[in-house]
């Protein structure tokens, strides 16, 4: 196994550190944070929180917006002194841009305009779900500027079975009705127990025709353009129950990629960032400190 270290958790410790994800509000802690970014002829909304030596930008799922991120991106912060950035996609909230003829190396191409509006030459990615395929993108094209990556729900590697293939297609549907939407999320997103979860989704705003968008980015840029993520150190998280993004896609990556840890979570499914939200936070923190100390 090509693997400098392997790990999986089996099951969640009991205590899992002291620092809780808060419930603050959304609205607040945006105003504070937010940022427009202009870069090669469009707009980037993003939201810094904290600051710190370490700087984490965080992309979101598939047609997903920044507010899914926040919570987490907040905790972060506040818990480690990690800078911590999330942001909105092209065509959700303030962010603009052309989706035409768009790659994932196009997406990863904003998490640089990003990047560079800060004035930080060196970065934590991190990407849930979708969003790890836009890191691994931007990691391959520039890793002389990654620091870690991080896949939160990784996927790209081993197809999820005929059933969710269809289900996953109707829910990138652009004219499925909002009930509809809330009914695929709750089951294609969630282990079983968790699909009550669905609800904070549909709260922060549904947008399939992004996510059918970033559907077709993905299918138009060749899988050696993104897959292996760059040189960086690299956690591959995956949910034991996730449907998706299979759990053998994880493991799939960490047997063949070098540099690569393994982490599993029992108990959740696709949106592990609502089902384990606290067990997620550490993992990252802990995953960036030891890194960071290992570069040192």
């Amino acid at each position: 196994m090509n693997v400098r270290a392997l790990r999986w958790i089996a099951a969640v410790a009991a205590a899992v550190g002291a620092y809780a994800i808060a419930s603050a509000s959304h609205a607040s802690a945006a105003d504070d944070a937010r940022r427009l970014i202009s870069a090669h002829g469009q707009t980037i909304e993003a939201f810094v929180f904290g600051a710190g030596p370490e700087t984490l930008i965080m992309a979101a799922g598939n047609g997903r917006p920044a507010s899914q991120l926040m919570d987490l991106a907040k905790a972060i912060s506040t818990s480690t002194g990690i800078r911590t950035v999330v942001y909105n996609y092209r065509g959700i909230g303030a962010s603009r841009g052309s989706l035409d003829d768009l790659t994932l190396v196009g997406y990863g191409n904003d998490v640089w305009a990003i990047a560079d509006a800060l004035g930080v030459q060196k970065v934590h990615l991190a990407g849930k779900t979708y969003g790890n395929r836009v890191m691994r993108a931007a990691s391959q094209t520039r890793p002389d500027r990654v620091a870690t990556i991080i896949l939160v729900g990784a996927g790209g590697e081993v197809q999820p079975s005929a059933e969710t293939v269809a289900l996953y297609k109707r829910y990138t549907d652009p004219t499925v009705p909002k009930s509809e939407w809330l009914s695929l999320q709750a089951k294609l997103m969630y282990a079983p127990g968790n699909e009550h979860l669905a609800a904070k989704d549909a709260d922060e705003g549904q947008f399939p025709a992004i996510a059918a968008a970033q559907v077709k980015a993905s299918e138009a840029t060749p899988k050696e353009a993104w897959s292996m993520g760059g040189t960086a150190p690299m956690l591959a998280i995956t949910c034991v129950l996730d449907r998706v993004a299979v759990p053998a896609n994880a493991y799939k990556i960490a047997e063949t990629r070098p540099n690569t840890w393994l982490a599993g979570l029992p108990a959740c499914g696709h949106n592990m960032i609502n089902e384990q939200p606290e067990e997620l936070r550490r993992l990252i923190v802990e995953f960036i400190q030891a890194r960071s100390r290992d570069a040192k």
